[in-house]
């Protein structure tokens, strides 16, 4: 069997030539910010695993507490993302007190 090797050429482009030291690629961190907002959301809200989505500049609020079906809320700001956490956090007390409650026969 026969195999051919590949001419290299002097003038390849890349930072990985044969040879050379590997180039250092440096590491950014995106949406200080929200990030830290999305943290300090999740400290102050127990029961919610709150997140910041760098891709789609999102905040998301998973709750953590037993809900008959995965709740996820997401909203472009964190005000607009406690209004929906405070919204269904009503829900679902009112839902519990209805099934839970003294008036059914």
């Amino acid at each position: 069997m026969i195999r051919r090797v590949p001419i290299r050429r002097a003038s390849a482009r890349g930072r990985h030539r044969d040879g050379l030291a590997a180039a250092a690629v440096p590491h950014y961190a995106w949406d200080h910010e929200a990030r830290a907002e999305a943290a300090l959301l999740q400290i102050t809200w127990p029961g919610w695993a709150v997140l910041y989505g760098t891709g789609s500049r999102l905040f998301h609020a998973i709750a953590t507490w037993p809900t008959p079906e995965p709740l996820l809320l997401c909203d472009r700001t964190v005000e607009g993302l406690k209004t929906q956490m405070r919204e269904a956090e009503m829900t679902a007390i009112t839902r519990r007190w209805a099934f839970t409650g003294t008036d059914r026969p």
